[in-house]
């Protein structure tokens, strides 16, 4: 194993994890031998690195050897220039053909792009073929196939660029497109974005610079039903469907990603690619013309965010409105990786509609990520029913008090990384004035901090500031900036007019005064005896508008007005101007930069299972009706199914299972599957018989086999998983989703980790080199140890108790596990998986979350290829999944492999995972040069130098621990284990429930959301089911046969009956709603006349006009 730079104690944590698993590959292979399963040997290889990965990967394609050259390139060259170095020597290699020596190479160079862990590689490549231009010269063509989408972006744009040093290297010429084929594109790529998701869709002029100078073909398979129009039966394209892969590689490959393609095409110096410097130039050119070549100053309000509105889905914040998520620089223990933190009375207060784990679709600075708690940040600011404006510190305090609250005024904070912008590309945005900007300022103006520095009294805090010159102590600060000088001023004259103070007090009286903006600056009061009274912002309030006290009455010390500013600087407030100078002492804003958002998907937390969910890979046919049980099927003793034949390699005879039934031997396939008989009424007695197990349980399998060889699985296995309560997935394995949420510090006590447990997994001292002794004490968490959920570590027991049932009374071996409770699992070892990838990561259990989430480190998520963006993986215990999964059972279709342990990583190398996990800042505090970079709009490249982030400590022994954090928690537990979304019932409730947090948040705009919903959602899914009601298929209740048309003897030829699989109710489901809403938020004409119209068209089609009902009335 290729040694990585760590210290002697991780050293040993990864020994103990190879050794922990090589004792279950010694188990399982033990299993294996007996031959009962489709392979005599576990099917899983093992690999240390990047280059062990892609070797094994594509083990088919014959590439022994490759993983040390990978190595021995990787040493001076970065992950990029291996890829395309190790494809041109791939494709000197000696093969049947050159289109062989093609494929290979481009699908090495793809695989070290992506890690040796994503499908791409091998599905995402459908061939390469060598063609012929019209002047008689040949030329490379590439085609893709759907699962390139897994690529992502730059790998879809890199796989281009390898292909032509790939044809290069074979003296292959350019590829010479006609306009046929480039106008093809120009229709093709709409037409995609109509049938899937594209990240960015280019015009047509994009569309023309790209392909036509592109010097390698880019073509595909037909992957969608939709067919081009016009540019039909071209001669050098063999299909007339939508190439979705294609078109995914021109899109978000190559136009998305230029300026990437550029970088690497002048660093290795590779002519021909000209045309991309000509797009690049294009698009500048064309960017300037649509803003009119203005520049703005700092950022604007992007709505894109609200772009697919779902219903149920609560808006939370208009784009940057005031009220909204208030951005406050750090790094808590469970963000970064796109994961942020909000305060859990936020998450409380808006109607547990956000959970940890819930994702939040945001205006900036990325796309979207999952909510993680953090209660050292401020949290709601509420108008209660009785006219009260507090700020609850506890989140319990929310909790009691919600449903006396009229109206949330300001949502709180919302901690982001600087991670965060570096990753996005997004420059730094002024924050929140907060204790930790303030105590990095008063220290770089005294040598020693004041030892009440933190929780000064107003007066001691004007003192200090005008001592250090510092700015006001963020505690007495309001939200000054979101007011005008005007606006303060009429609060001002109103103050001078109707207040009076007393004991500390400002009274002031609630009719006929501007106390809207007295809740708009965040002045916290109370209504007692039908008078406002201010209490603790009282003298910061009075002072900051340029009033005083004298005796009891309110007297104008200083006119507020702007002073305006000598030179104009990056971020400027007139507001902030005029109170500084009424005060003598600099006033910062308590809130500059407000982020819009709304929640995306909810969390998840749930067992896998295929739809409908099989016990067991056996196959039933028509025979185990439409729930396919076994119980059914028996009836029959012998049923007839199509499956593989297998003859046994020591007495050969043929039959359908791994093991042969006479002798004992191991079967092999040996040729393709048949219609054969199948005694099932045998087979299940003798399960039964040799399991010990009666009555039968309800077993439930499978309709048939999806693979090549249809080997069908032991039926004992399903046995066994239906006496305990477990369903199998596709590869044999049984799974539970959760969704992905960082996290890099933990308490023991919080994930229901006992001091003793954890000194003995191997956790002896706390974050800070203390011995560990108490649950308390903060500890940091190991790159391959996981924290799912309670409901989870449930599961995983029953799962175990399925693998100790296996090996005793399947394979006659001794049980494993033994775990009566999820804390006996505590330390086990298990294999985290992505959908879109074929490479599984060794991890280890070691405690667990009451919320619905899979709690990992940042590299444990970024080496699956994932973020916490909302996104959900799933988790194997590692017996099961060496015992149980099997290429065997695999679809042998295009995307079969992806979703499947073809290899699984034993050690995290940080140089080798996502490197979006390299922009994670791991400082314990940011330096004061950060926050004067976010006042000037700095873009986060400019000050990189200065903070900590992962990418800096690559290759040092640091890269593994040693991480910090600038926020902590109570408890990453803390807040909604559930969303609402989920546990409301219909779509009417969440859409009510959508609509009053509209109506209460004052940062949403309600008829904006109204108007969304409809329009982006209700209208599209009523029209489209008008659309799939008039083409919808027919399906038989018995066989689940479907049918385009009713066939001639008007039922199914099995004799069952033809149901319709579109109905009337499916297709008015949200046309009441929709009129309701619309009618209520008085929505435009335009908008109720759709709704009417499309009402018009249900009509016409489910109310026949001759049974019309008429009244005399109806003729006069």
């Amino acid at each position: 194993m290729p040694d990585v730079a760590c210290s002697q104690h991780m050293k040993e944590y990864f020994k103990n994890l190879a050794d922990g698993a090589e004792y279950c590959y010694q188990i399982a292979n033990e299993a294996r031998s007996k031959g009962l399963d489709p392979e005599l040997s576990v099917e899983i290889p093992r690999a240390e690195d990047l280059a062990s990965r892609v070797e094994k990967l594509l083990a088919d394609w014959h590439v022994e050897g490759v993983a040390e050259r990978i190595r021995e390139l990787s040493k001076d060259h970065n992950r990029e220039e291996v890829s395309l170095l190790i494809a041109k020597e791939m494709a000197s290699k000696e093969a049947k053909t050159r289109e062989e020596r093609v494929d290979r190479a481009v699908r090495v160079g793809l695989a070290v792009l992506t890690e040796g862990i994503l499908v791409a590689p091998l599905e995402g490549i459908a061939g390469a073929k060598i063609g012929k231009n019209s002047d008689g010269s040949e030329y490379l063509s590439l085609s893709f196939a759907g699962p390139i989408r897994a690529a992502g972006g730059t790998g879809q744009a890199l796989s281009v660029l390898i292909g032509d040093v790939v044809r290069r290297e074979l003296g292959l010429g350019k590829y010479i497109p006609t306009d046929s084929e480039v106008q093809r594109f120009k229709e093709e790529i709409p037409l995609y974005r109509q049938c899937q998701h594209l990240q960015y869709c280019p015009g047509n002029e994009e569309i023309e610079i790209i392909t036509s100078s592109c010097p390698v073909c880019v073509d595909g398979e037909g992957t969608e039903k939709m067919e081009i129009s016009g540019f039909r039966d071209l001669p050098r394209i063999e299909t007339n469907q939508v190439r979705g892969g294609a078109c995914l590689v021109i899109a978000e490959g190559m136009c998305l990603k230029a300026p990437k393609i550029q970088k690497h095409v002048k660093k290795l110096g590779i002519d021909g690619w000209e045309f991309i410097d000509e797009y690049l130039k294009w698009k500048q050119h064309h960017e300037a013309e649509v803003s009119g070549g203005k520049e703005t100053k700092g950022i604007v309000p992007d709505s894109k965010f609200l772009k697919d509105m779902v219903a149920g889905r609560p808006v939370i914040g208009h784009p940057s409105k005031a009220g909204g998520l208030r951005l406050r620089y750090g790094r808590g223990r469970t963000t970064g990786l796109a994961a942020l933190a909000i305060h859990p009375g936020t998450m409380f207060v808006l109607d547990d509609f956000l959970a940890i784990g819930t994702q939040i679709k945001i205006e900036r600075p990325g796309k979207a990520g999952a909510v993680t708690p953090c209660d050292q940040i401020e949290g709601p600011i509420l108008l209660m029913k009785n006219g009260d404006l507090i700020q609850p510190k506890e989140a319990e305090e929310v909790r009691a008090i919600r449903k006396d609250i009229e109206e949330i005024v300001d949502l709180g904070e919302v901690l982001l990384p600087y991670g965060e912008f570096m990753e996005n590309n997004h420059v730094l945005a002024p924050g929140a004035y907060s204790l930790e900007w303030y105590k990095v300022e008063l220290e770089s103006k005294c040598e020693k901090l004041p030892d009440d520095w933190k929780d000064p009294t107003y007066e001691r805090a004007k003192e200090i500031s005008k001592t250090y010159g510092v700015p006001l102590h963020p505690k007495f600060n309001l939200f000054w900036y979101d007011e005008t000088v005007d606006g303060l001023n009429v609060l001002r004259s109103e103050i001078i007019k109707h207040g009076n103070f007393a004991e500390g007090k400002l009274i002031l009286p609630r009719d006929d005064f501007p106390k809207r903006t007295l809740e708009t600056l965040g002045a916290l009061h109370t209504i007692q005896d039908g008078k406002i009274v201010i209490d603790f912002y009282s003298i910061p309030l009075l002072e900051g508008l340029g009033l005083g006290v004298d005796g009891g009455k309110i007297i104008e010390k200083v006119p507020l007005i702007d002073i305006g500013e000598d030179e104009e600087k990056a971020f400027s407030s007139a507001t902030l101007r005029s109170v500084s100078n009424v005060l003598g002492i600099e006033v910062r804003a308590r809130a500059v930069t407000r982020i819009g958002a709304r929640m995306g998907r909810p969390e998840k937390a749930k067992e896998r299972e295929m739809k409908p969910p099989p016990h067991a890979l056996f196959p039933l046919g028509q025979n185990g009706g439409m729930q396919r049980l076994v119980s059914v099927a028996v009836r029959s003793r012998v049923i007839e199914v199509d499956i593989g034949v297998r003859q046994c390699t020591n007495c050969g005879k043929t039959g359908y299972f791994c093991g042969c039934p006479d002798c004992g031997g191991h079967t092999i396939p040996i040729s393709e599957p048949t219609t054969q008989k199948v005694e099932l009424s045998k087979i299940l007695s003798d399960a039964l018989s040799k399991l010990g197990i009666y009555p039968a349980p309800e077993i439930k399998g499978v309709q048939g086999m999806m693979s090549k060889n249809k080997t069908p699985e032991a039926l004992e296995k399903g046995v066994l998983r239906a006496s305990n309560g477990l369903f199998v997935f596709k590869d044999g394995t049984i799974r539970y989703d959760m969704t992905d949420v960082p996290v890099t510090h933990f308490r023991p006590n919080e994930i229901g980790l006992s001091v003793e447990k954890a000194r003995e997994i191997g956790y002896v001292t706390d974050t800070f080199g203390n011995e560990l002794v108490s649950g308390d004490q903060v500890c940091e968490l190991r790159v391959q140890d996981i924290i799912p959920s309670v409901g989870c570590g449930d599961y995983l027991v029953k799962v175990s108790k399925f693998i100790d049932d296996l090996l005793e009374k399947q394979y006659g071996m001794e049980r494993f596990y033994n775990a009566k409770t999820k804390e006996d699992l505590i330390g086990q070892l298990t294999i985290g998986l992505a959908p879109h990838t074929s490479g599984g990561i060794l991890c280890r259990l070691i405690g667990y979350t009451k919320s619905n989430v899979g709690y990992g480190h940042p590299f444990f998520h970024a080496s699956k290829r994932r973020n916490a963006d909302g996104d959900e993986d799933s988790v194997i215990l590692l017996l099961d999944g060496l015992i149980n999964f099997s290429r065997s059972f695999l679809p042998d279709r295009r995307g079969g492999l992806m979703d499947a342990p073809l290899v699984l990583t034993t050690r995290l190398d940080p140089n080798e995972i996502d490197k979006e996990a390299h922009n994670i800042d791991v400082l314990w505090e940011y330096p004061l040069e950060f926050y004067n970079a976010t006042l000037e709009y700095k873009h986060p490249k400019d000050i990189e130098k200065i903070m900590d982030t992962v990418a800096t400590r690559i290759g040092s022994s640091l890269q593994y621990e040693g991480f910090g954090f600038t926020h902590d928690t109570s408890n990453i537990s803390a807040g909604p284990a559930e969303s609402a979304y989920k546990t409301l019932e219909t779509m009417i409730d969440k859409m009510n429930a959508q609509l009053e947090i509209a109506r209460k948040v004052r940062a949403v705009d309600s008829q904006d959301v109204a108007y969304r919903v409809i329009t982006k959602h209700f209208l599209p899914d009523m029209i489209g089911n008008l659309k799939s009601f008039s083409s919808q298929t027919l399906r038989c209740t018995k066989c689940n046969t479907k049918y385009r048309r009713v066939p001639l003897i008007g039922r199914c030829y099995c004799g069952n009956t033809l149901t319709l699989t579109v109905h009337e109710k499916s297709v008015k489901k949200y046309l009441e709603i929709a009129k309701e809403i619309s009618e209520k938020f008085d929505l435009d004409a335009y908008t109720q006349q759709r709704i009417a119209i499309v009402e018009e068209s249900m009509n016409s089609l489910f109310q026949s006009d001759k049974i019309k009902k008429c009244k005399l009335t109806d003729f006069m």
